[in-house]
């Protein structure tokens, strides 16, 4: 099942033409019994950082997502350093324009799907839902 989700991450970069899509997933934490949100599945990475990121529900743009259980959208990100401070994943990265989806399954958040541009980009109508749908579609694999 994993390698079937990273090969659907691959694609929907490709299908998207996005620089870096991300799938972030939850668990709870052994020890602390505390949610942990991480970047489980990523296409477009420039490095391997982002799987030292662990997000609480509420912080980072996994963590907020996962909350509100609505999309994020946020441009020119490397200009704004209080948005690099709380989105680790947006500095590692170097992106300058993310959206973010909840995965939903009955209505419950099960996953957030990242997709970003290194450049500055426009997100049209069209492309978010596009990309709605991609989060969509990954929801059987959660």
């Amino acid at each position: 099942m994993t390698d079937q989700v990273q090969q659907r991450i691959d694609q929907m970069k490709e299908e998207l033409q996005v620089d870096f899509v991300a799938l972030a997933l939850s668990t709870v934490d052994e020890v602390t019994k505390v949610r942990v949100i991480r970047w489980n599945y990523v296409a477009g990475n420039t490095n391997q950082n982002y799987q030292r990121i662990r997000l609480q529900v509420g912080k980072g743009i996994g963590g907020i997502v996962w909350r509100t259980g609505r999309s994020y959208q946020a441009t020119d990100l490397q200009k704004q350093l209080e948005k690099l401070v709380e989105l680790p994943i947006t500095r590692m990265e170097k992106l300058e324009t993310i959206v973010a989806f909840p995965v939903l399954k009955t209505g419950e958040v099960k996953g957030v799907l990242l997709v970003g541009y290194r450049k500055k980009t426009e997100v049209t109508e069209n492309f978010l839902t596009v990309a709605k749908d991609k989060a969509n579609e990954l929801v059987v694999y959660l």
